[in-house]
């Protein structure tokens, strides 16, 4: 076709005209108009010919029409890819991404969306990258893979920094604490929402100021910060009414009715969330929007005892929750049908629903529904009070974790009850079952602790030492998970059997035969016959440390022999039964092995019936003392009524142990080895030598804050050189002037510019 120039202007003013009705939400005229100029643009080879289509796309998508979305898409490709407009061509990839994921073609999706960001990222188009990144992240979030959406967005929260956007970078931030909001890491997720609220409010952008500050509110409301929270949502209302956004006003009072509620305000909310369902109702009826409000007014008859208007509105939020596959308010919706059969007496539906939300919500990774929904169960009688128990030992320790103290506090005192009733049914048939025992155990078996979570749990361990439930004990390395699990021998099983191995210092080829034995001949090598590992370890316990160095062929290996209680050594065909408590330990993050493919989620989930984790020293220093004390005593670098010299106590309260435990011993092991030197002269004199190479507090800092301080020295010594001028020691830097005003601000260093 011969392309003359009133075929460009055309074609250029049409992708403009197209775009602007895109861009004012008009995709039914976008749509017509598409259809009427199409024909004249598709055998144009331009850069607006593909523009043009593009926005036809766009407007298909929105309008719901994929497969007519996909096709104007294709010839925006060809017209793209013939011009040779890469940036425009990642912009044609991008739609496409969004487009396959609304028809739920996932894998198509992935792979566009990644062909967008290598796109831009070889044009060297930065902002773009930064985009596609972006919805990348989204796209990972909505499949429930938090770990990767946080990397992606990590990645384009530098590039947009680098770049100096900061209206993008805002946005980003508010995404990141999204993410980690629904991750239910309180802290991080705080601290990026408010960097949002003050880039966004830098730029007078006061619809994502608004979004900000309603996911600030709604963060605080599920930390039970509720003053916090009412203060979050008022500053949003004033935002949101400004920026004239009908869906957000009605997230906004969904929020609102929800802390009324809580607080106990039921005519309030009330109110307030049959306002919240007309505007929803207004915006789209059908919508998960809607739906989200159904939930509420939910829970709100359950707390008000109205259940035949609960069991309406759960009947109506699960349906539109359906259409919408909102995973997590589907789960929630269960739950409240669980509490209403419960209520109802129908206790095996109770337990079913109970149940169902709770894996729902552990799938997709909602931590604060989730642990709502296992501290309900365990304070109900729906289950056995052992089973009630894992759910609220997990809820404890979450709340705990992340200073969410009144709802630790509520949980501990459920815990509380349940502890002391099971040590009295312990107890009373101690004699009857040897392999409970409850009592004092031997010092040289005892775990010297003065933390208060710690000791909750070594209460429990008699009650829950149990053949089919593992223990899995999880922390750093050196925090004494080894000394935990002997306690746990000591206390279930004592003058049993106590076997142990390190699944990470032996070789692949040898910890199948180490741990499940082997007769004569069974391979190469085999002179004669092993009972493994297992058998040794049968009618005590046995502790397998570092499982998460495990490998796959051997982890199937290891469920079978839960699962059944009864192994078959290598080159047998005898099986021997086995009754043995299982403690596991790691320091690696196990979710994350499963995600990657290096640990089965079946052994996962099996072992993590009771799990625990063990706090690093640096953040239980109250231990210190004591175990200085213990230790130095087993040394015999102390009588048994001395303690040790307050200088030396101040000298490891001030350090950090990134070694933690371990280290603390073997600290005192080098003292032990000198304590003929220290007779002659000052213990704790000695002792500084051991510290004085180490005395930082880089330890207890995260990657981040190292970068951040490694950055902030950077642009110090920058303008130093500049004479104060950002300019100057931008370009000295090769960054931004825009990305050095932000750091300036951020690391409060404005008195050192000009």
């Amino acid at each position: 076709m011969t392309i003359r120039n009133s075929d460009t202007v055309f074609a250029a003013s049409a992708a403009d005209y197209i775009e602007r009705l895109v861009e004012a939400r008009s995709f039914r005229s976008a749509r017509d108009y598409a259809a009427r100029q199409g024909g004249s643009l598709t055998g144009l080879t331009s850069p607006d010919a593909a523009r043009f289509f593009l926005a036809a796309a766009r407007a298909e998508q929105a309008i719901g029409t994929s497969d007519a979305a996909l096709r104007a898409l294709r010839i925006a490709q060809t017209h793209a890819e013939t011009a040779g407009d890469q940036a425009l061509l990642g912009d044609i990839y991008l739609t496409l991404g969004q487009t396959l994921r609304l028809t739920d073609q996932l894998s198509a999706a992935e792979k566009a969306l990644r062909d967008a960001e290598s796109i831009f990222r070889r044009a060297d188009h930065r902002s773009g990258q930064a985009r596609a990144l972006n919805q990348l992240a989204g796209f990972y979030f909505r499949q429930g893979e938090y770990g990767n959406a946080v990397t992606n967005l990590l990645e384009a929260v530098e590039i947009v920094r680098d770049l100096g956007d900061t209206r993008q970078l805002g946005f980003m931030l508010g995404n990141l604490g999204r993410v980690y909001t629904l991750l239910g890491e309180p802290t991080k997720a705080e601290a990026y929402l408010r960097q949002n609220i003050e880039l966004s409010t830098d730029l007078d952008d006061l619809l994502e100021v608004g979004r900000a500050q309603l996911s600030l509110g709604y963060l605080q409301l599920q930390c039970e910060r509720f003053d916090d929270a009412a203060l979050s949502l008022d500053a949003a209302e004033r935002s949101l009414t400004i920026a004239n956004s009908p869906r957000d006003m009605a997230i906004l009072a969904t929020y609102r009715g929800e802390l009324e509620y809580k607080r106990g305000d039921f005519a309030r909310s009330s109110e307030t969330l049959r306002t919240a369902l007309s505007m929803a109702r207004a915006i789209d009826p059908h919508s998960t929007l809607t739906g989200r409000v159904h939930r509420h007014l939910a829970e709100l008859a359950v707390r008000t005892g109205d259940f035949p208007t609960a069991t309406r509105e759960v009947s109506l939020g699960l349906t539109l929750m359906a259409a919408g596959k909102d995973a997590v308010e589907t789960a929630a919706l269960t739950l409240l049908r669980a509490m209403i059969a419960n209520q109802e007496n129908k206790r095996e539906a109770a337990k079913a629903d109970a149940s169902t939300a709770v894996a729902m919500l552990e799938d997709a990774s909602a931590a604060f529904e989730q642990m709502a929904a296992r501290a309900w169960i365990g304070s109900t009688d729906l289950f056995s009070p052992k089973h009630r128990m894992l759910h609220l030992v997990k809820a404890e320790e979450f709340y705990t974790r992340h200073g969410l103290t009144l709802a630790a506090e509520r949980t501990a005192r459920i815990l509380s009850g349940l502890y002391a009733n099971l040590r009295k049914s312990a107890a009373a048939t101690v004699a009857a079952d040897s392999d409970v025992t409850v009592g004092a155990v031997a010092p040289e078996h005892d775990y010297v602790t003065t933390s208060e979570a710690i000791n909750r749990f070594k209460q429990q361990l008699p009650a829950l030492a149990r053949p089919d439930l593992p223990l899995l004990l999880t922390g750093e390395t050196g925090v004494g998970k080894d000394r935990l699990a002997r306690y746990f021998a000591a206390v279930a099983r004592p003058n049993k059997p106590f076997v142990s191995i390190n699944c990470a210092s032996i070789p692949e080829t040898l910890l199948e035969s180490e741990l499940f034995g082997h007769t004569k001949g069974a391979f190469t090598g085999a002179d004669g016959h092993k009972d493994g590992l297992f058998v040794a370890a049968n009618g005590g316990v046995l502790f397998l440390d570092e499982i998460g160095d495990m490998p796959l062929q051997l982890q199937a290996k290891l469920l079978g022999v839960l699962e059944h209680k009864r192994l078959t050594p290598l080159g047998s065909t005898s099986e021997v039964e086995l009754d043995i408590l299982l403690v596991a330990a790691t320091n690696q993050p196990l979710d994350k092995l499963v995600a990657q493919g290096k640990f089965r989620s079946d052994l996962y989930y099996r072992l993590s019936g009771l799990p625990f984790h063990l706090p690093a020293l640096k953040d239980r220093k109250e231990d210190i003392p004591l175990l200085m004390t213990a230790f130095m005593r087993d040394a015999g670098l102390l009588e048994e009524t001395e303690l040790p010299p307050a200088e030396l106590v101040r000298q490891f309260l001030a350090y950090d142990w990134p070694g933690n435990v371990r280290e603390l011993k073997n600290r005192l092991t080098r003292l032990e080895v000198m304590s003929q030197l220290a007779r002659d002269g000052d213990i704790a004199a000695l002792a500084s030598s051991l510290f004085d190479s180490e005395r930082t507090t880089a330890g207890s800092a995260s990657l981040f804050d190292r970068v951040a301080e490694f950055e902030r020295q950077l642009i110090d010594e920058a303008l130093i050189a500049s004479g104060g001028n950002k300019s100057k020691a931008a370009r000295l830097l090769g960054v931004h002037e825009a990305t050095i005003r932000t750091k300036v601000k951020r690391y409060g260093m404005e008195s050192r510019v000009n």
